[in-house]
């Protein structure tokens, strides 16, 4: 029996050209039909072609334009319609309540994972449809501007679900491809899908979470260890990679590097962000001469504040150094007669 459905869509909110179309996928007797119905506003219906299979995929399409002035297809949403199709729905768990969802790429992240309608005792029933796939893929990104980079994949590990229910994992690790695991940026999905085995699989859900890289200082104009006759007055750090929502300053105190120790913060440092990107700063150290005023050893540190060990000052960076501006001079005087 041949059907239609009333397609609803909406390309306004994606900043992108209205110039798509709906891709309309089906298996009919072991071949895979495909339509492609234009849209030509960025808003409103369209009536699908026949359906003459149990089950058809509906995938949105627009184009981009590229800074090189090429034109790009790129997929905006997917959604499978049929008679059995069980329902699923993914939502990626982070320390960080942003939305969309994005982690830093030391801490876990969690997926919670819900399905239903799943008819295992139903004989009429195809078998590809009492089953769910989940698939885990990643796109890395540019670590310098923060941008998608082209380079994406799949991970090899699939996982199989059988029965109606919510499902959660709260330890997953970032697996982004990389020499240095807390320097890795980009985004992973999960997605959950039909496999009939002669078609397309059928897209029920899908979730992705930004991973952004671990903050890094570097300390100029003072040295570690170094005894000065005077408090330094071009000390400055370096900070890149300051997670978008933070606030990232320097502190001195007196005595040795120990770490958890409270000291004074430099007002002049601070750097507050609530942002959708990593960001980068300088911090120079212009209250350092306000703050040192007797001789002795004195530690500046570099400590930033995130969603993530429940927002606890978390160490970047730290030098120790002297002060010592008197000067003994040993002399002796004598009189000649």
């Amino acid at each position: 029996m041949k059907s239609r459905i009333s397609l609803l869509f909406l390309l306004g909110l994606c900043s992108v050209s209205a110039n798509g179309f709906i891709r309309q996928i089906q298996t009919i007797n072991g071949q895979s039909v495909v339509y492609d119905i234009p849209v030509a506003n960025d808003s409103g219906s369209v009536q699908s072609r026949p359906l003459s299979a149990e089950s058809a995929v509906f995938q949105l399409y627009t184009t981009v334009v590229e800074a090189n002035k090429t034109e790009t297809l790129k997929k905006l949403d997917e959604k499978a319609v049929g008679t059995y199709l069980p329902a699923a729905s993914l939502q990626i768990l982070s320390e960080d309540p942003y939305y969309p969802a994005r982690t830093r790429a030391d801490k876990p992240y969690g997926v919670r994972l819900t399905v239903s309608g799943l008819l295992q005792d139903t004989p009429d029933v195809p078998d590809y449809a009492k089953t769910v796939y989940a698939s885990r893929s990643y796109a890395t990104s540019d670590p310098v501007t923060y941008q998608l980079n082209g380079v994406k994949g799949t991970y090899a590990d699939v996982f199989t679900f059988r029965q109606n229910g919510t499902f959660v994992e709260n330890n997953v690790l970032q697996r982004l491809p990389g020499d240095s695991p807390s320097l890795a940026v980009g985004e992973e999905s999960f997605t959950v899908y039909l496999n009939s085995g002669t078609g397309p699989a059928s897209e029920l859900a899908k979730a992705t979470v930004q991973i952004w890289p671990v903050a890094i200082a570097q300390v100029a104009g003072i040295e570690e260890g170094e005894r000065y006759t005077a408090t330094p007055t071009d000390g400055r750090f370096s900070v890149r990679n300051i997670y978008p929502d933070s606030v990232t300053y320097a502190q001195v105190y007196k005595g040795p590097h120990v770490i958890g120790t409270v000291g004074t913060p430099l007002p002049s440092t601070v750097v507050a962000y609530k942002t959708h990107a990593p960001q980068t700063a300088v911090l120079t150290l212009t209250d350092l001469p306000g703050l040192v005023k007797d001789d002795g050893v004195y530690t500046v540190e570099i400590l930033t504040i995130t969603p993530f060990n429940n927002r606890a000052p978390e160490l970047l960076a730290h030098v120790t150094f002297e002060v010592k501006r008197t000067l003994r001079v040993n002399s002796m005087v004598t009189t000649l007669e």
